[in-house]
């Protein structure tokens, strides 16, 4: 990694983090119709934003707080992000999560696994009964792509040399902007496609082996 350069590590949840895509689960689960198939398919042909989609499937839902929290208590976890933080922690570098998900969700996960959660930046629920209610605060204005735009918090890192671990398309903005980005999934077909370099990971293993194996990747190749 970069000598005296301070560096910060973004970290997505879903499939990232976590095992499979949480949120996808809790609205296929706790969705009283499959009106949420269509809003998925308008959100996957741009006839509406991410934020439009997240609050019509998320507003939709029909389930209490305990409910949800002791349904995502069964998420199982990459074992090596426990690895990920170790190296953080050694190396000085930050870590933060960063989430289109719902910060209630990943705090609980993280807690029921005994993980000491680093900073997490997710969009906000709150409950009345069995109706949820979405907020963003990380909304981007100048965005039209992400309900959480990951990369508002590359701001508050100038300087530094900026790593990235995703998977997906709510990826994409962070991902363009980091000097190195680890990539898997839909997230790794879009940065080949744009050309943008980026090191393949299937788990999080690989991508501590990288770190710890000291490749700096500030113009690495594409990794197919």
């Amino acid at each position: 990694m970069p000598g005296p350069e301070k560096t910060v590590l973004f970290i997505d949840f879903d499939n990232t983090i976590s095992r499979g895509d949480v949120l996808d689960s809790v609205i296929e689960t706790f969705s009283p119709t499959a009106q949420w198939e269509q809003w998925q398919d308008d959100w996957r042909e741009n006839r509406i934003s991410t934020l439009d989609c997240l609050r019509l499937q998320v507003g939709g839902l029909e389930v209490d707080q305990e409910t949800l929290l002791d349904f995502v208590r069964r998420v199982a976890i990459d074992p090596d992000f426990v690895r990920v933080q170790q190296w953080a922690a050694a190396t000085g570098t930050e870590l933060l999560v960063v989430s289109d998900n719902f910060d209630v969700i990943l705090r609980e996960i993280f807690r029921h696994h005994g993980i000491v959660a680093p900073p997490v930046f997710a969009n906000a629920l709150q409950f009345e009964d069995r109706k949820v209610i979405p907020s963003f605060p990380y909304r981007s204005p100048s965005c039209a792509r992400c309900a959480h735009c990951k990369a508002v918090h590359f701001a508050r890192y100038s300087g530094y040399h900026t790593l990235y671990v995703g998977d997906g398309l709510s990826d994409i903005c962070p991902a363009m902007r980091a000097d190195r980005v680890f990539a898997k999934d839909s997230l790794a077909a879009h940065l080949l496609a744009q050309g943008k370099p980026f090191t393949r990971f299937g788990s999080l293993g690989d991508v501590v082996g990288h770190l710890s194996a000291g490749a700096r990747g500030r113009s690495l190749a594409v990794h197919s």
